[in-house]
């Protein structure tokens, strides 16, 4: 089968759920509850987004949110916001080594909040920029979009694991 890329010319998105969005296709077909998801969500959040259906079947593929209708590419990042929600590190209160696992201590946007990481090399990722993932025990993610925008105290913690 032929992939189908949705651009403004092809088609418009609306939002359908909280996470799902409906495709019509210029020629009037409608493809309802697909569920958008980043081929790059780490490094790439603006490209490549297949639109996948009830059985996990891609339908589409959006190659840039540049190439859709301003509409199309806010329902998408809407739902992006919803799906792939990671809270922002804002300030690094306590961290805490014991038996080779880090307990942190943190604020973020959403408020305070305390988790385990595993792996301190696997589990704090410099990315490009200023920008540090972390991963804790469960598999969440948190964010530290600019490191060089902490406090000191913070910077200095961090540095001990980077």
């Amino acid at each position: 089968m032929k992939r189908l890329y949705i651009d403004s010319y092809t088609g418009r998105l609306t939002r359908s759920d909280l996470y799902l969005v409906d495709l019509t296709l210029k020629d009037g077909t409608l493809y309802k509850d697909l569920e958008p998801r980043r081929l790059f969500p780490v490094s790439n959040t603006e490209m490549y987004i297949s639109l996948l259906d009830e059985h996990e079947k891609e339908i589409a593929l959006v190659r840039d949110l540049k190439e859709l209708d301003p509409g199309s590419a806010e329902v998408l990042r809407a739902c992006f916001r919803e799906y792939y929600r990671i809270p922002r590190i804002t300030r690094l209160v306590e961290s805490v080594d014991r038996f080779g696992s880090l307990t942190w201590t943190v604020e973020t946007e959403s408020g305070p909040a305390r988790f385990r990481i595993r792996n301190r090399h696997n589990d704090i990722k410099h990315l490009a920029g200023n920008r540090i993932l972390v991963r804790d025990t469960n598999d969440n993610r948190y964010e530290i979009a600019d490191w060089t925008q902490l406090d000191t105290a913070s910077r200095r913690k961090l540095f001990a694991y980077l």
